[in-house]
Formats: C-alpha cells, sequence, structure tokens
C-alpha cells in the first residue's frame, strides 16, 4: 500500500512541477517571440509560390524541434482517451511554426533580403508519444540587389 501511495504522490508531484516549469518556460518562449517577431517585421512574407522577382534571390531554411513538458503529456494522455481537442499541443505547434518563421527570417536577414517569398512550412510528429514536433520553414529571400 505505501508503494501505491508512493507513486501516486510522485506522480503528482511530477505533474505539478510539469505544470509550473512548463508554463514559465512557455511564458518566456512566447515573450522572445514576441520580441523577434517584431524585430524582423521589416521582412514581408508571402506564400504565393507564382510570384517572380528581378532582384536577386536565395533559398533561405529553418528547422525547430520543440517538446511538450510532463503536463501537457499527462493531459493529452487524457485527452486522448475520451477524444477531442488537444489544445495543449495546439500552442506547443503554434509555437513551433512562430519560431521557424523567426529563424528563417533571421536567416534572410543575413543576406540583406527584405522579403521571402514562396513561404513553406513542413510539420512532423517525433518520438514514440509524438511529444516533439519538428517544423521546416523554407523559402526564398529576395534581397535589394538585382540580379
Amino acid at each position: 500500500m505505501d508503494g501505491l501511495l508512493f507513486k501516486i504522490a510522485l506522480t503528482a508531484f511530477l505533474f505539478f512541477i510539469g505544470w509550473i516549469f512548463g508554463r514559465h518556460i512557455e511564458h518566456k518562449h512566447l515573450h522572445e517571440l514576441e520580441v523577434q517577431e517584431e524585430k524582423l517585421a521589416y521582412i514581408t512574407i508571402d506564400t504565393n509560390k507564382f510570384n517572380t522577382s528581378n532582384h536577386f534571390g536565395q533559398l533561405v531554411s529553418s528547422n525547430v524541434v520543440l517538446s511538450h513538458d510532463y503536463f501537457k503529456y499527462i493531459i493529452s494522455l487524457i485527452h486522448n482517451f475520451f477524444g477531442g481537442r488537444l489544445s495543449t499541443y495546439e500552442t506547443v505547434l503554434d509555437r513551433a511554426r512562430r519560431e521557424a518563421v523567426v529563424r528563417l527570417k533571421q536567416e534572410a536577414e543575413k543576406i540583406g533580403a527584405h522579403h521571402i517569398m514562396g513561404l513553406r512550412l513542413s510539420t512532423t510528429e517525433m518520438g514514440m508519444d509524438g511529444g516533439m514536433i519538428e517544423v521546416f520553414a523554407y523559402g526564398t529571400a529576395i534581397s535589394n540587389k538585382s540580379q
């Protein structure tokens, strides 16, 4: 009986710790994303793959892998059992996509680009329990130089 009580207490403790630290890390990451998005707002993006430009273009890409915390893992197991929307994973996916676009703009900034044409995002679930999400972003960075 003591072993069962210990396991329940340990699970509750890990759940609580995961919730506290997970929320802190998530809020910190969201704040960092907002700062970077504001800084890089001058680099515009379009998703039209048929646009052309007379300016120099170069392929840029970025890759992000994020995992959920223990709290999100437990909540997702419960949601998965009963079915429905997994809002805990939606926030992880949103953060990963935003981070991939920020990193893509940083790559474009390195070559002096002001625009990214043909943005594409690819999302992959990784890990045995689907606990990690990879987002790959790519597009053509356009600089002010003529061809």
